[in-house]
């Protein structure tokens, strides 16, 4: 022992860093890796861990690199990184300290993430009208996380400092796994026919592969299904699951989750002051206001003095009689009016009635004697004026030797109206002569 060399681990690492520094040069090479775990520090630093198949490496990037990119690195992101190796030597761990990086692509996993969040999302999984409003008053709830999770004791802890008398049913599950979905839908369906107010499914951060159960789609399609009211508090800030997405509520983590349903005791008791004191003062002005009626009503001459008021009333009422009879008087003396105009109105009928039937009475002879008169008149007229037609009548004219002679229906009138062997037709007294012109003599 004597003889061998004692040094310290420090001592060990530093040597180690240093041969792993001068020995292995990555200049001018890209190095090739799916980006998981990942880091996004306040600081602007950007932590994660870069593998393939077959391995895996822890990488940083600091804020000066990280703001010369120009994408969005996310987790799953396949990317080429070039950079130097490094120890980290308060932890003897290895590390690449990267200092370009590029996109080479997005990894299997993350692929199958975005494939299975596009499905969903088209057949409506998501939709918002489908979440459940969440309840005015939550004192009951259930939370589906890993037993001895520290999401479990950062809910409880939340709940202790917020609202202690909240009611809390623990039922466990696995989180992370291949056998992480069927747990929680078990757990799921079981918590969700127990009549709590809320259910909860929590878990603290982790890498993107151990975070990938709560992206299952049966488990999406159960949740989906649930009756009660449910919050989800997976992982941390930057971390979307499916899960989240499908739930009525996203809480960033599972503290967030933990307070979106319970209220704050101390907020609550300075609200219950504030409105004791609203109500006093709001009772304090009712009060008075009723008491400022009381005095005008105890002012008021008729409840000093109700016997003052039912003789103003009565005396009222019997000028109200008063004029009620007289109207009644009135009403009654236009009644005999209207029933006095009645009987002279049959009388004067009556009588036109009588003077009307002796008139009509005498029409018919009147009439009679108009009418004979008439019809004498009117046959001297005739008789006159059928001398004169008969004094006219052109066969008169005919019997004293004159004849009216035709051309075709036309009467001659000059003896430019025929030509020689136009057939004639006379009329005379007693028949019809036709003839044949010969000639026309003018004189």
């Amino acid at each position: 022992m004597r003889n061998e060399m004692v040094v310290s681990i420090s001592s060990v690492i530093a040597r180690i860093k240093n041969i792993l520094t001068q020995t292995m040069d990555l200049d001018g090479i890209w190095i090739q890796g799916e980006i998981s775990n990942l880091t996004k520090h306040r600081s602007g630093h950007y932590y994660f861990s870069l593998k393939d198949k077959s391995g895996e490496m822890s990488c940083v990037m600091f804020s000066s690199y990280v703001s010369r990119l120009n994408f969005n690195v996310q987790e799953g992101m396949r990317v080429l990184v070039s950079g130097s190796i490094n120890v980290y030597e308060q932890r003897g761990s290895l590390q690449l300290v990267i200092r370009q990086m590029k996109q080479d692509g997005l990894g299997d996993l993350y692929l199958e993430f975005e494939k299975r969040k596009q499905d969903l999302l088209k057949a409506g999984y998501f939709d918002a009208n489908h979440k459940k409003t969440k309840p005015e008053y939550i004192e009951n709830i259930g939370v589906i996380t890993g037993a001895g999770a520290a999401a479990l004791q950062d809910v409880l802890s939340t709940i202790q400092k917020r609202w202690p008398m909240m009611k809390v049913t623990l039922y466990p599950s696995l989180v992370q796994g291949n056998f992480a979905p069927k747990s929680l839908i078990q757990s799921l369906k079981k918590a969700d026919t127990c009549g709590h107010d809320a259910l909860l499914i929590v878990r603290g951060g982790g890498s993107f592969e151990d975070l990938f159960c709560f992206n299952d789609v049966e488990l999406i399609k159960t949740i989906y299904n649930l009756n009660t009211y449910i919050v989800s508090g997976v992982g941390h800030e930057v971390d979307t699951t499916l899960c989240d997405l499908v739930c009525d509520h996203r809480s960033v983590t599972p503290t967030a989750a933990a307070q979106w349903v319970t209220f704050d005791q101390y907020d609550v008791m300075n609200k219950i002051v504030k409105d004791k004191e609203l109500l006093y003062r709001n009772m304090s002005l009712i009060l008075n206001g009723y008491k400022s009626k009381l005095e005008q009503y105890k002012s008021y001459p008729y409840l000093k003095d109700p016997k003052a008021f039912i003789v103003d009333k009565q005396l009222k009422l019997d000028a109200y009689h008063t004029q009620m009879e007289h109207a009644l008087s009135l009403e009654l003396q236009k009644m005999n009016l209207i029933k006095n105009y009645k009987e002279q109105l049959a009388f004067s009928m009556h009588q036109v009635l009588r003077d009307s039937k002796q008139n009509l009475s005498i029409i018919p002879e009147k009439l009679e004697v108009s009418m004979h008169n008439k019809i004498q008149e009117k046959r001297h007229i005739l008789m006159r004026d059928c001398a004169l037609l008969d004094a006219y009548s052109p066969l008169k004219v005919l019997s004293r030797g004159y004849s009216i002679s035709k051309v075709e229906d036309k009467v001659i009138k000059s003896i430019h109206d025929v030509k020689s062997d136009d057939i004639m037709i006379t009329r005379v007294h007693d028949g019809v002569i036709t003839s044949r012109i010969a000639s026309c003599k003018e004189e």
